[in-house]
């Protein structure tokens, strides 16, 4: 995503908690901040992006983070998939600065982030996300406009939701398949041909027949948003007993040790189970 705006032509400054991770941008032409506060008092926006809301609450709240250096009238935009609770505090604290927030979480994985391709999912003012337009679009082909502060937090729960019941039910119904003797290819052309149809089933879906889990989404994250699901769910009193069952497997998966694989690799448990 970083490569993409200095592509685009934007003045890109990064830091990372790991500081190897710099590097390959940094040869591209990007400036090496010194840590979030530098990097915000250099920037008028400021994207952060993290695996986990303790992580992102980290970067921009704590000792050195972006509020220390955040300047009047710039914009953070945070890309990661967090809680709208989470989302909401950040906005709070980023108001005592004169500045403005949005959060824009992402949908896809490595391929449409390094196309450019990502759907961005945007919860904040309508005119904040006009200045902001332009940087987003370098990053990704469709930008929707969510609601409030919060709103693209949401959505994007709700979007990795059907995710991992997708990933799980294509899982069982390739254990069935494959247990009753039939070839694996004959239920993706089934459903290729019907109304269940989706690009999903020609790339994921041909993977796991392959047994291809490399991630591009690891299972552990996915279990995180599983997670954050569920603390959503309690807080807006809505049930999601699909949800919880699909969130006890992936939390079994994490446990055997397949986390650093691709959410995918939900197959590869369902097939160990004695």
């Amino acid at each position: 995503m970083a490569a993409n705006l200095l592509k685009a032509g934007f003045a890109v400054q990064v830091w990372n908690r790991t500081t190897a991770k710099m590097q390959p941008l940094v040869e591209r032409g990007a400036k090496a901040g010194k840590g979030p506060a530098h990097v915000a008092a250099e920037s008028d926006l400021i994207i952060t992006m993290v695996s986990r809301p303790e992580d992102v609450e980290a970067v921009v709240l704590g000792p050195d983070g972006v509020l220390d250096g955040l300047k009047a009238g710039s914009v953070l935009v945070d890309m990661s998939t967090v809680l709208p609770a989470t989302s909401r505090k950040l906005a709070g604290a980023v108001t005592t600065k004169q500045a403005e927030f949005l959060d824009a979480p992402v949908v896809g994985s490595t391929g449409p982030a390094t196309g450019g391709a990502l759907v961005i999912l945007v919860g904040g003012l309508p005119s904040t996300l006009e200045r902001c337009r332009p940087v987003l679009r370098a990053m990704g082909t469709t930008i929707i406009h969510a609601g409030g502060v919060g709103a693209g937090s949401a959505l994007k729960l709700a979007t990795n939701l059907m995710l991992a019941h997708l990933a799980a039910g294509f899982a069982e119904g390739l254990l069935l398949v494959q247990r009753a003797g039939l070839d694996p290819a004959r239920y993706l052309d089934v459903l290729e041909a019907s109304t269940f149809r989706s690009p999903w089933y020609q790339t994921k879906g041909k993977g796991m027949i392959k047994r291809e889990f490399a991630a591009h989404f690891a299972l552990k994250h996915m279990h995180k948003d599983l997670r954050l699901m569920r603390a959503l769910a309690e807080e807006v009193q809505a049930e999601l007993p699909i949800t919880e069952a699909v969130h006890a497997l992936y939390a079994q998966a994490e446990s055997a040790g397949r986390g650093d694989a691709d959410y995918s690799a939900i197959l590869a448990h369902l097939e160990a189970a004695p």
